[in-house]
């Protein structure tokens, strides 16, 4: 079964539909596999690109990850076919920091205070409107309106580089329902 596309304005939507990855790209060799309602990985290293481009938005996910999990969302990625730091902005999740830039920070942009990760289930929230950039990780605001300028539009893609994660209820809401 496909994944399904909203075409309108307002509402939450499943960005995974626990059956394939259909609304994705794979690139890499991770072995993700649906989970209910939600995707997993625990070998392998790769990333998921999403098909379809987002501009003003709202996510909000679970994920567990062990103490060993590099991953990262990529948000607003201009270049689905080369994702990398200047093309897209990144919001690392993982237990171990990225030169300096802990769980919930914003790559280049403002660094999150410590917050425990590993080993449990964790909440986050991130929106997205008119180029300000809203990340809450276990109920800790870490960026509250962070202005870029960079980055329009585009899709989204979930980097894993090891180590075992799960994500589940990854829920997208277009603006006009907020």
């Amino acid at each position: 079964m496909s994944q399904v596309l909203v075409t309108s304005e307002g509402g939450s939507f499943p960005l995974f539909n626990g059956q394939d990855t259909s609304a994705w790209n794979q690139n890499g060799n991770a072995n993700w596999h649906p989970i209910g309602n939600g995707v997993a990985a625990d070998q392998g290293s790769g990333m998921l690109v999403g098909k379809y481009p987002f501009t003003d938005y709202q996510l909000q996910f679970n994920y567990k990850i062990d103490g060993a999990t590099q991953f990262s969302l990529f948000t607003h990625c201009l270049d689905p076919n080369n994702i990398v730091p200047n093309s897209a902005i990144e919001i690392n999740l993982s237990s171990i920091p990225i030169k300096g830039y802990g769980a919930g920070s914003v790559m280049g942009l403002i660094k999150a205070p410590k917050i425990q990760v590993a080993n449990q289930w964790n909440t986050v929230l991130i929106s997205s409107e008119s180029n300000q950039l809203t990340v809450i990780l276990n109920g800790i605001t870490v960026a509250n309106k962070l202005d870029y300028q960079n980055f329009q539009t585009g899709p989204l893609a979930i980097q894993f580089g090891g180590g075992k994660l799960e994500i589940t209820n990854l829920n997208a809401i277009i603006p006009t329902r907020w």
